[in-house]
């Protein structure tokens, strides 16, 4: 497993402060406006706040446009459904959704959408305004406008130097790994590893796709995505190696390569096996990932250190 430093209970990070904030500035905003249903401005202002720039700016066009879709479906299901609220909610979401996932908007975004057209759908019949549904909307936007501001004003993400930490720490974590394996002869718990190098994978997939914040370099992504791509590596050699049914004594070079990382058996009969009852394909295979692992750790490394 990792070795690291034990998790908070809860961490308030920036991205919920920026939240809080543009939640707090919609609320006062909707009194400024008289708005009569302050949610909706909520409802725009989370649905639009992101980890990134580019990414709030996506997601505030999709749930402007799955917004709207959801206002005038509303308009006009309170006219043809008047007097069966639950069955024309029913038929909308369904509606709702299809059309949200034909424009390839996020589960998150879809769910607002339908959020909205319920609400809209609720208040028309109750009220019988057919314009409230487009009140309701431009409260939405409202709301998505400023989280825009909240989001590209406040600290935008920049998270090269984090991701670049955990890289490292990654690279780390995984030599007492492979000591486990290679040269104790146990199987580690790989879960850790596994969630942690899918994390970097989401982290690095946000920095590549931001295009509006200019203290992010393309180079310096590019850079982590190349050290992100040799903990893929890295992985899937540790991976083949705890799938090997035995455990053969690794060759002299690799050997010597493992200890020159620090990683030793501690035994008096370095070339005893682990396992006596090991093919020679066995040998072969284990010493293939071990070059693979070890070639790209010090590709890695090297990496890191420009």
């Amino acid at each position: 497993m990792i070795a690291g430093k034990r998790k908070a209970p809860f961490h308030i990070g920036m991205r919920t402060i920026k939240t809080a904030l543009a939640v707090g500035l919609s609320l006062l905003t909707a009194v400024a406006i008289h708005s009569e249903y302050p949610p909706f401005l909520v409802i725009g202002a989370m649905g639009a706040m992101e980890s990134s720039i580019t990414a709030s700016i996506r997601g505030a066009r999709h749930l402007t446009i799955g917004n709207l879709v959801g206002a005038l479906l509303a308009m006009a299901f309170s006219i043809v459904f008047s007097g069966h609220l639950a069955i024309g909610c029913s038929i909308g979401v369904v509606i709702m959704i299809v059309v949200c996932n034909l424009m390839h908007m996020r589960p998150s975004t879809t769910s607002l959408a339908c959020v909205v057209f319920c609400c809209c759908l609720a208040d028309l019949l109750s009220t019988g305004n057919l314009f409230y549904g487009l009140l309701r909307f431009r409260d939405t936007v409202v709301g998505t406008v400023i989280a825009l501001a909240v989001n590209m004003l406040i600290r935008p993400y920049s998270g090269a130097a984090h991701t670049r930490d955990s890289i490292v720490k990654a690279q780390r974590a995984m030599l007492p790994l492979l000591e486990q394996r290679v040269l104790r002869g146990r199987i580690p718990d790989l879960r850790d590893l596994r969630a942690s190098i899918n994390q970097l994978d989401r982290n690095v997939d946000v920095l590549l796709d931001e295009r509006l914040n200019k203290s992010l370099k393309k180079s310096e992504v590019a850079h982590l995505r190349g050290c992100q791509q040799l903990l893929w590596k890295m992985r899937d050699a540790l991976i083949g190696i705890c799938c090997i049914d035995t455990m053969p004594n690794p060759s002299r070079e690799n050997r010597a390569r493992l200890e020159a990382l620090g990683l030793t058996r501690g035994s008096d009969d370095p070339d005893l096996l682990l396992d006596t009852a090991c093919a020679p394909e066995d040998a072969a295979v284990l010493n293939y990932y071990l070059r693979m692992f070890l070639d790209a750790n010090d590709y890695l490394t090297m990496l890191l250190e420009q």
